[in-house]
């Protein structure tokens, strides 16, 4: 059975905007840390081996800090994104690309977290018209909700996206504790949460930004049973019928 979940106001999606960047800023503080740590420790072996002339060894060196530096930047671009408010006109995007840009920062709160992740595209290409931004935010918020559920002791998250019919979805699966039935008809209610501590505005924020472009969230299995709890993000695809983009598509 599937449960739709219910809308909040522009407020509410602020508050909880600057809630999901303080949460991710805290689990990632470390995961940002141990490259930057790992790229001064490999400046200094680079030194002495300038220093040396052992030339080989140094540009092996060059080549660690250079994946470092590169796994800083993707986290920090990634946080950063979040900070950018949403464009206000819609852009037309590959789904599969939407993903993608969320690897980084979904496997390090995964390595955060112990939880294995899991993304996936299923099928071709699939062209949406959304506002970029607001969609990562609202997957973030599942998500996050999904590392929060498999603490302390870590899982899977999955995420697979497919296209069919008119639209494009992306299921999220977890294998926490899944959410107990008497819960899950009020999952979205702002101020209701399973959680402490914690103000229950994430879901209806995600079907908010969702449905701002026709997009929907849906509960697919609570769980409840130790099975974990499954969402699907589902968004409109485009069809033969639609305009075609005059401003490029990424």
């Amino acid at each position: 059975m599937k449960t739709q979940v219910t809308g909040v106001s522009t407020l509410h999606v602020r508050a909880n905007r600057s809630d999901l960047i303080s949460r991710l800023a805290d689990d990632l503080a470390h995961e940002i840390k141990n490259p930057i740590h790992a790229a001064v420790i490999n400046l200094e072996l680079l030194r002495r081996r300038i220093g040396s002339g052992e030339s080989v060894r140094a540009l092996e060196r060059v080549g660690l800090l250079e994946e470092e530096v590169a796994r800083v930047h993707a986290l920090v671009e990634a946080l950063l994104l979040l900070l950018r408010p949403p464009p206000e006109a819609p852009e037309w995007v590959e789904a599969a690309r939407l993903l993608e840009e969320l690897r980084p920062l979904l496997e390090a709160l995964g390595k955060v977290s112990r939880v294995a992740v899991d993304l996936g595209w299923e099928g071709g290409s699939a062209l949406v018209h959304l506002r970029r931004a607001a969609f990562r935010h609202a997957i973030l918020n599942v998500a996050v909700n999904a590392f929060d559920a498999m603490r302390p002791n870590g899982g899977r998250l999955s995420i697979h996206g497919d296209a069919a019919d008119n639209e494009v979805r992306f299921r999220i699966r977890d294998t926490g504790p899944g959410i107990p039935a008497e819960y899950a008809a009020r999952l979205g209610e702002p101020g209701f949460s399973t959680r402490p501590g914690r103000a229950g505005i994430g879901l209806a924020v995600a079907r908010e930004l969702l449905g701002a472009d026709g997009g929907r969230l849906l509960l697919d299995h609570p769980g409840g049973d130790g099975r974990g709890a499954t969402f699907t993000l589902a968004i409109p695809r485009a069809t033969p019928l639609d305009p075609s983009p005059s401003d490029g598509v990424t």
